[in-house]
């Protein structure tokens, strides 16, 4: 079977579909996967170096408002489709997957068009714009959220599946992964990040609230900040070489190495990174990204608060102050950590890739 899966922009939108690939080449190593992205997305790093066949094309976001862009994506969309329609004609998919993103829209419309099997899966509680024209035309529609589904007019269909993790089992816990990551293994651990781009007002209110409790702390906890490529030199040199809290990485391809780790995350509420943390049964402190289209991660993350999995600070709200308070509660209550993790687990689910392509196989075989 061939398939062409696109998607990209943030590893929101790649991860869920790297793992979608990752099923189907374990159901059968003869299905052939092309990935379609674009150059300046993250996909075109991640693809290639997860070992699938990526080829990119033109594509650019609309922005909400009256402005030139508009104009401009208007005219980069519709090369895009005449890309699209080039790349699908030579490749000759059986079906096509579109996991998010504007460069997804394009190539499942275009598929849909010649009447090849389309699915896309949303990540977020609140769909995009893209993905909401596509419901109308591809045959199905995988939910990571059930609470998605007053969004769409066509119920019949739309399947929650959850959202699709990058790993099918919890690897064990290795001491030589604390030593890599500088870590002690007699302490417990906080893990921070903001999104595989980084967060600096994350990176910074973590800096400050951890040196407002760090007396209190440092002998039983320690901090592995994932700072983002961009600011990881400042945040080398705001916190120095004298510290016996802090370990920090510019960016980690494989984060299930520090997710099993974790004993509580700092992070943002993207839909895939609440997958993630939640299938490690992971307590959170969620910051989500305040400029997201629709709010959708504020959205993703009041999911996860109102079950007791996470506590929720709005980007406004957020300070050292703020988080350290947040903090210090937590880590002197073990009951409630205990709870949140108990809870956070009840989210998670190992198995969406696999129900999305069993669902995909049973309809190619009607």
């Amino acid at each position: 079977m061939r398939i062409i899966i696109s998607g990209g922009g943030t590893g929101g939108h790649i991860y869920p579909g790297i793992s979608l690939a990752n099923e189907l080449k374990d159901r059968d190593i003869k299905n052939e996967i092309l990935f379609v992205g674009t150059k300046k997305g993250l996909e075109a790093k991640l693809i290639p170096r997860e070992g699938f066949k990526f080829v990119s094309i033109n594509a650019k976001g609309i922005q909400r408002r009256i402005c030139w862009e508009n104009f401009t994506a208007i005219i980069v969309f519709f090369i895009s489709l005449f890309q699209s329609y080039k790349i699908i004609r030579n490749y000759k998919p059986d079906i096509v997957i579109g996991t998010g993103g504007y460069v997804s829209g394009s190539v499942v419309l275009i598929a849909a068009l010649l009447g090849i099997p389309t699915f896309i899966h949303e990540q977020n509680v609140i769909p995009g714009i893209t993905n909401r024209f596509l419901s109308r035309i591809v045959k199905a529609v995988f939910l990571s959220f059930a609470q998605s589904r007053k969004y769409f007019k066509h119920s019949s269909r739309l399947i929650f599946t959850g959202n699709p993790v990058r790993f099918k089992k919890l690897p064990p816990i290795k001491n030589k992964d604390y030593h890599n990551f500088k870590l002690d293994p007699l302490k417990k651990t906080i893990l921070v990040f903001g999104g595989s781009k980084g967060a600096v007002s994350i990176n910074r209110a973590v800096i400050e609230g951890i040196n407002l409790i760090k007396d209190s702390i440092k002998n039983q906890w320690q901090v592995l900040l994932i700072s983002g490529s961009d600011d990881y030199e400042e945040i080398i040199d705001i916190i120095g070489d004298d510290n016996n809290i802090f370990s920090v990485e510019p960016y980690l391809y494989n984060i299930e190495k520090a997710y099993v780790l974790a004993d509580l995350v700092i992070c943002r509420a993207g839909a895939t990174t609440l997958a993630e943390i939640s299938a490690y049964g992971l307590p959170a402190i969620l910051i989500p990204y305040p400029f997201a289209t629709n709010n959708h991660q504020e959205y993703n993350a009041r999911i996860l608060e109102s079950e007791g999995a996470a506590i929720l600070i709005l980007e406004k709200d957020l300070s050292g102050e703020r988080l350290a308070k947040a903090l210090f509660n937590l880590i002197n209550d073990k009951k409630q950590l205990e709870i949140m993790s108990k809870k956070s687990k009840k989210l998670g689910n190992l198995n969406s890739a696999k129900k999305i392509i069993d669902f995909i196989f049973d309809y190619t075989k009607k």
